[in-house]
């Protein structure tokens, strides 16, 4: 079953806002990757012709058993069932020219393939969530490397803000956020992204 939506947090990570010239939120940032963009681990990620650069984004991401609306933060990881492990693929040209146009950029998040993700696992399997390393390597070559304590907006805080004023589905996604080191992908290049407890995730770029 595919979920309604995949919700993203963007900048959530202090070390990853330098890296992009983002200036530190007060409330988190929301976009959304549609379903269709979703492979798993094993799957190509397919590039397009024309669009330019197109970069890694090791995450967490939250699978939610049941729906929600106005979630209060104390009782936000009930609605959680499962985690996996999410690369968001950002057709990066495309989104730096959409936000110094002053446009959205979900065209350059949502393309079909940008959303590889491992098959999710009962949260109650991985321990503390808000303590879990995360990483991403291409070719072998360690990227990215953080780990959840260090989001701005906790898992928590991120489910009161969202479902403030959207309804969570059950079977939604959230991605909260990459860490530092997000960097280029091209065509051949393998990028493996893990969460220890949570699983590894694979994908070629062709």
């Amino acid at each position: 079953m595919r979920p309604s939506k995949i919700i993203c947090i963007g900048w959530n990570y202090r070390s990853h806002l330098s890296e992009t010239n983002a200036v530190l939120p007060k409330e988190p940032i929301v976009f959304f990757k549609p379903p269709s963009c979703l492979i798993g681990n094993g799957d190509d990620i397919v590039t397009v012709e024309g669009i330019g650069a197109i970069h890694h984004e090791v995450e967490l991401a939250l699978i939610f058993g049941k729906k929600g609306k106005n979630i209060r933060k104390e009782e936000a990881l009930s609605h959680v069932s499962h985690v996996a492990v999410f690369n968001d693929v950002t057709a990066r040209d495309m989104q730096t020219k959409a936000r110094a146009d002053g446009n959205p950029w979900c065209i350059a998040k949502g393309i079909d393939t940008f959303g590889p993700m491992t098959d999710p696992v009962p949260i109650g399997s991985v321990g503390d969530i808000r303590d879990l390393d995360l990483e991403l390597s291409v070719n072998g070559t360690l990227r990215q490397k953080g780990n959840t304590s260090m989001m701005i907006f906790t898992v928590n805080e991120l489910i009161e803000y969202v479902s403030r004023f959207i309804t969570i589905e059950k079977g939604d996604i959230m991605a909260t956020g990459t860490p530092e080191g997000i960097g280029p992908l091209v065509k051949g290049d393998i990028a493996e992204a893990k969460i220890p407890g949570v699983g590894v995730l694979r994908n070629r770029v062709v």
